[in-house]
């Protein structure tokens, strides 16, 4: 164990987080004629004597109406006004004609720094030219030096947004643009996020910082200064809101022993289960408890609300909370005999039974009968899926290259589908005409998703790596293997994933010449892979920067592909590819399918298990049982052997050559088939049990086309019911009864038939 004290503060106690520097001094406290003053100093030397008075005058209006709030400075005016709080309906109840001189004096009064609006109100009013004009007479020589850095020819219109947030920053902070910190950058993300704005070109502005000094001791990046990073056991347990502190030490303590041997997945997944879903459970339910001895009422109360999520749904994985639990109890009882000082008081006898866990087992059979069950749906409609994915490809990229050569708002015609054009500036953006016009769409971007869609499925399925050794590929992965015979075989190296067991795996043709095309597609103008570092989303932590295969741009700079956006692109290509169960049930593939898809195919194409399990980096043998799907070749072909055996011991006549006269009876039965209804399905050699009443008949298959025929039948048995009633007809009344129940089935199958044929007509592939 690791020799913590309980009283150690390191180990209870989560860290500060960071103060906020202080604003620098404005002229928050400047009297009226010092701000006249100053506001001169905002007009041009040419500026007439008219446009001078017309700044006075504008000045004064804005003075005028702050000075009416209370306050010690004009700051505090401006916050008595309530205009951060109103947006957009700040200005008062004015003539119109005075409007924009007064917006005009609050616009000099934010330049002077004598007031310091909030972002919110920044975003509603949209104050033009404001920024620009602080940047002139505030900073100019930080501003000077920020903007060679932003400027750059692979940053787009993103410079202009880097350069107008870093002054939006340095008004409602007052700070220096040095001065700013990675607090400032975060306050300015939530206030755009929460008006709804995006925040695109805060990178640039982060980098910019950097580089002429500011932003000292910071990550390089603004995306690695955000990051929440690992969190420590104390700050992972005060997530959850824990009343008893005894308890919540105990954890803490707990939790600390424990993470020498987990990783931090792990570790923030037990914390979630003790603190949240055990204890925090308890105190819901029984306030006031302070010690681990359960009463066997509350036992038996957490169990059951165990056994369901919030929703009602039941949840699944019951059996490892309660192997989580049990272990903190006989870990407790453990360490209690080795340090009872520390320890003993919190020793406790378990809650969770021997027959709780007995349905490990069975819990373990189903869920690998489930994903079983699921490969072997998913395998028939893969070939569609590939399909689909590389069509998209193809089309989006001789629409790109169509677009790149089209003038703004002309049309043009792709693979029988019509395009518009967009008026843009520095994207090419249009909308497709077919039907009605769609919304317009990034067409650069739809060709990067259908690649990185394409890309993904080939490599998955190819490889049957899980998605986080995909997006931990790296251009130095690809080596090569000269076997004995002088033969030059490529291979591919899969970094640590899971198992932390590095694996080399021989790569085919097809395969290699998937990762060529991935290579030259992220190769920069140097012909090289760029390096970029990957963000773990289990460990929360970046990885050094390495030439990754999966990485692509976004909002010009490059990061490696996200594992929920591999998700996301899974999941469209598969409802654009229409994937079907037998039953209508649509069919999604996660990146984890393609690998059991893999060993499937694999250990049935004749590969033995062993070998598969080392191409998947399993270390038991059974995990790659679990992960096949095995079709039971040997039943299959030992029930035909059966059946042959049987059939030799049956007489020769029944396997004879059946003459002209059985054949012509046995022609003559299917054309016999069809009836006024629609077809009759009875199998062959059996008589008609309903004497022709094909409306009760269950071997009836209803033709969408008679439907009319049937509500005819239907009207007429409805009148001939009315005459049975009213002439007291009884048996004809229950036998008219009867035929009514089957019409209503039959019209319920044909409304299924016609159903589905219309679903079969408009689907993508109807004209296939």
């Amino acid at each position: 164990m690791t020799p913590i004290s309980p009283r150690e503060p390191g180990v209870l106690t989560a860290p500060a987080a960071p103060a906020y520097a202080p604003a620098l001094p404005g002229q928050e406290g400047a009297t009226r004629q010092e701000l006249v003053r100053l506001a001169e100093g905002l007009l041009d030397r040419r500026s007439s004597s008219r446009q001078r008075a017309g700044h006075v005058l504008a000045l004064s209006r804005a003075l005028d109406w702050l000075e009416a709030f209370a306050g010690e400075d004009w700051q505090d005016r401006w916050l008595h006004s309530g205009s951060d709080q109103y947006g957009h309906r700040w200005l008062p109840d004015v003539p119109p004609k005075h409007r924009h001189s007064l917006t005009s004096g609050i616009r000099m009064l934010i330049v002077l720094r004598a007031i310091r609006p909030t972002y919110a109100w920044f975003s509603a009013s949209r104050l033009l030219g404001v920024y620009s004009q602080f940047r002139q007479h505030n900073h100019a020589a930080v501003f000077a030096a920020i903007e060679p850095h932003i400027a750059r020819a692979d940053t787009g219109n993103y410079s202009a947004y880097a350069l107008t947030l870093l002054t939006h920053i340095t008004i409602v902070t007052g700070k220096s643009p040095r001065d700013i910190d990675t607090a400032d950058f975060n306050s300015y993300r939530a206030a755009r996020l929460a008006s709804g704005r995006p925040c695109t070109g805060l990178p640039l502005a982060y980098e910019a910082l950097q580089a002429i000094g500011g932003l000292a001791g910071q990550p390089p990046t603004l995306r690695q200064a955000i990051a929440r990073g690992q969190l420590s056991v104390p700050e992972l347990v005060d997530r959850y809101p824990i009343v008893d502190t005894g308890i919540r030490n105990l954890l803490v303590h707990y939790l600390v022993e424990r993470s020498t041997v987990l990783d931090y997945s792990s570790l923030s997944s037990q914390v979630q289960l003790l603190a949240d879903l055990f204890w925090c459970d308890l105190e819901r339910h029984h306030p006031g408890i302070n010690s681990l001895r359960l009463s066997d009422q509350a036992v038996q109360g957490w169990k059951e609300r165990l056994r369901t999520l919030p929703d009602g749904s039941p949840r699944k994985g019951t059996h490892l909370i309660l192997l989580v639990v049990r272990a903190l109890y006989l870990d407790l009882q453990q360490w209690a005999l080795q340090d009872p000082a520390r320890w003993a008081e919190w020793a406790a006898p378990s809650p969770i039974t021997e027959a709780d866990l007995r349905g490990q087992a069975k819990a373990d059979r189903l869920l690998k009968a489930r994903m079983q069950q699921r490969t072997r749906t998913l395998v028939p409609v893969l070939p569609r899926l590939i399909a689909t994915a590389q069509a998209e490809l193809e089309h989006t990229g001789r629409l790109l290259v169509a677009m790149q050569n089209t003038e703004p708002e002309a049309e043009i015609t792709v693979d029988g589908r019509r395009y518009q054009r967009t008026k843009t500036t520095w994207k090419i953006n249009a909308v497709a005409l077919d039907d009605e016009p769609g919304p317009r769409f990034d067409v650069a971007q739809r060709d990067t998703d259908a690649f990185w869609t394409w890309a993904t499925i080939e490599v998955l399925r190819r490889t049957g790596v899980r998605v986080e050794e995909l997006l931990e590929l790296t251009h130095v992965g690809l080596r090569q293997y000269q076997a004995p015979t002088g033969e030059m075989v490529p291979l591919l190296q899969i970094s640590p994933s899971k198992t932390d067991a590095e694996r080399v795996i021989p790569a085919d043709p097809d395969l290699v010449s998937v990762l060529a095309k991935i290579i030259r597609r992220v190769k920069d103008d140097e012909g090289r892979v760029p390096l970029v570092q990957r963000f773990d989303e289990h460990e929360q932590i970046f990885g050094p920067p390495l030439p990754h295969l999966f990485q692509h741009v976004v909002h010009y700079q490059r990061q490696v592909i996200s594992t929920e956006r591999i998700r996301s692109l899974l999941r469209k290509v598969a409802g654009r590819a229409d994937l079907r169960d037998i039953d209508g049930t649509p069919l999604r593939f996660t990146p984890h399918d393609f690998r059991r898809v893999f060993s499937t195919e694999v250990v049935n194409g004749g590969l033995p298990i062993h070998i598969a399990a080392k191409l998947l980096g399993h270390l038991d043998l059974n995990t790659t049982q679990g992960y096949v799907a095995v079709y039971p070749e040997e039943v299959i072909s030992r029930y035909r052997a059966f059946v042959d055996e049987r059939r030799m011991r049956r007489p020769s006549e029944e396997y004879r050559e059946p003459s002209d006269a059985e054949w012509n009876e046995f022609r003559d039965h299917f054309s016999l088939r069809k009836v006024a209804l629609g077809t009759c399905e009875r199998p062959y050699g059996t008589p008609c049990q309903h004497e022709h009443a094909c409306v009760r008949c269950p071997m009836l298959r209803m033709a969408p086309a008679q439907m009319p025929r049937l509500l005819q039948i239907e009207r007429n048995t409805h009148e001939r019911l009315e005459e049975a009633h009213r002439l007291q007809w009884l048996g004809e009344v229950s036998a008219l009864q009867e035929n009514l129940r089957h019409i209503a089935d039959k019209k319920r199958q044909a409304e299924r038939r016609l159903q589905r044929a219309d679903n079969d007509e408009t689907g993508p592939h109807a004209l296939d």
